[in-house]
């Protein structure tokens, strides 16, 4: 039994050292693809775009070298298209070896991702029953065969190469092995650029939040930043961040509700990212925390502030109109400003620019001590749903969460900007409606906020534009362009060599 024990002790080391291990390596090679192939320096795009050159300059010299090459070529020994062929082959091989590592890396990330989502797994966070996590783990896949069918272009590009060394440039099936090795290499890169809308790595803890999509998001949000916030994570980071928030709620100092002490953290958090020095940082979140919850915040082995500038700043990417709004609405509180209505207070936002799918954002809070029903209607001829209703029961305002004199940004206790904007978003009725684009150019949303009876108490007409990411668009047809020049070059070179079969059989 003792012995047993001893050897599970055994594989459980050799297999954290071999975790490790993976983890260190894919660090090593992030840190080169960074740098010098996927990003930085981009080899694997610049390489084969100066190979262009360099593939037409041979075709076009294969009959004769120009005047100034024949002092060169008795030295060298061979002529000015084979010259240009050999240097191809060089920046193919280069390309060649930018894949393997840039693969190698895409591998070890993937490698490290099944190895968290296990890890998770043994710590009963079952991971693949998050939504999301099987999208999340198709598209890795997908980009791993992405990869593949790169790299194995890119091989096939570089052995009909060598094969020219073997037939010569100046002949006609040397000619024929140009022009496929050429069109080879566009369908590797037709195969590279879809990869790049969507990167992905897991040296950094945050490295899946711009492949990950989400697949859901709750129409009326209850806790607004942490809703926010467990929306755009990916499952593995999620996972974290549920065990990350009770450990918080452990440490709430006595008669805080966790509810509150949530967006008071997240708020605190995301006026830091906006500018708030780090002293009164601290002091706003000591105000709910006590000092273990304080040592957590600051020493937390994931959530750590850098990564959580850098959730913050995916999330006001994604979400644009959510933090306009409550800019806004901060500005108002911070001035002194009145409500629109003495009794209510409603906001409403949109981005400006719409791409796959638009954000509609909308704020009610009553302001009165009796409850009352509302219909919120949202319409618009340019999206879908052209026509959503919604009613809500608003209950009276714990507290005011508002106020006509100018307030601080932060100062000691809730009676500044972020106190009331926690509190305001905690018992306020945030809705977060997706609206579907129809078409592209102008486009207009009508929001109202009607009694049940239909009467109007607020309107807002908002005018966007729907266009296309251009990022996207420019990849997109990047990659269905070089993939249709590749099958063309294919095909025309299969034409040529059947013509050049059937003519010397004629002959």
């Amino acid at each position: 039994m003792v012995e047993e024990e001893i050897e599970a002790s055994k594989d459980d080391v050799h297999a954290s050292a071999q975790d490790e291990n993976v983890l260190s390596s894919e660090r090593f090679w992030f840190a080169i693809d960074r740098q010098l192939l996927g990003s930085g320096l981009r080899l694997v795009l610049i390489l084969p775009a100066f190979s262009l050159l360099t593939y037409f300059g041979a075709l076009a010299f294969s009959a004769s070298s120009p005047e100034w090459w024949s002092r060169i070529e008795p030295t060298i020994g061979i002529g000015f298209a084979m010259a240009l062929t050999v240097l191809t082959f060089v920046i193919v091989l280069g390309y060649l070896l930018a894949q393997t590592f840039h693969r190698h890396r895409v591998e070890l990330s993937l490698r490290n991702f099944q190895r968290e989502v296990e890890q998770l797994n043994s710590e009963r966070l079952s991971v693949q029953s998050l939504h999301g996590y099987e999208s999340l783990a198709d598209q890795l896949k997908g980009a791993k065969s992405k990869h593949t069918w790169a790299l194995l272009f890119g091989i096939v590009s570089s052995l009909l190469l060598l094969l020219i060394f073997l037939v010569d440039i100046t002949s006609l099936n040397g000619k024929i092995l140009l022009l496929l090795s050429f069109s080879s290499l566009l369908l590797s890169l037709s195969q590279h650029f879809p990869t790049r809308s969507s990167p992905f790595n897991m040296d950094e803890r945050t490295g899946l939040l711009k492949a990950y999509n989400p697949p859901i998001h709750p129409s009326t949000l209850e806790l607004v930043f942490d809703d926010l916030v467990k929306t755009h994570m990916d499952p593995l980071l999620r996972s974290v961040y549920e065990g990350y928030s009770k450990e918080l709620e452990s440490c709430l100092k006595r008669g805080i509700e966790p509810q509150y002490a949530r967006e008071k953290i997240l708020m605190t958090l995301y006026r830091h990212s906006k500018g708030l020095d780090f002293k009164t940082m601290e002091s706003e979140l000591s105000e709910v925390l006590t000092a273990k919850g304080m040592e957590l915040v600051r020493s937390h082995p994931v959530f750590t502030m850098e990564e959580w500038l850098s959730i913050i700043d995916h999330i006001e990417a994604s979400c644009p109109a959510f933090f306009r709004m409550i800019g806004r609405i901060e500005e108002d509180l911070g001035a002194g400003r009145a409500a629109t209505r003495s009794d209510i207070v409603f906001e409403v936002d949109m981005e400006n620019v719409v791409h796959e799918r638009a954000n509609l954002f909308t704020l009610i809070h009553n302001l009165s001590d009796t409850p009352r029903n509302v219909v919120l209607r949202v319409q618009s001829p340019d999206f879908r749903p052209h026509d959503i209703a919604m009613t809500y029961r608003l209950d009276p305002g714990e507290q005011h969460w508002w106020s006509t004199k100018a307030l601080p940004l932060a100062t000691k206790g809730d009676d500044d900007v972020l106190g009331l904007m926690s509190g305001l978003l905690r018992d306020a009725t945030v809705g977060w409606q997706s609206l579907l684009p129809e078409r592209f150019g102008e486009a207009t949303v009508s929001v109202r906020l009607e009694e049940q009876s239909g009467d109007l108490i607020i309107g807002r007409q908002i005018n966007v534009r729907v266009r296309t990411k251009f990022l996207e668009r420019l990849l997109g047809f990047s990659s269905l362009t070089t993939g249709v020049l590749g099958l063309i070059g294919i095909s025309a070179a299969v034409f040529i060599k059947v013509s050049d079969i059937l003519g010397n059989i004629g002959a």
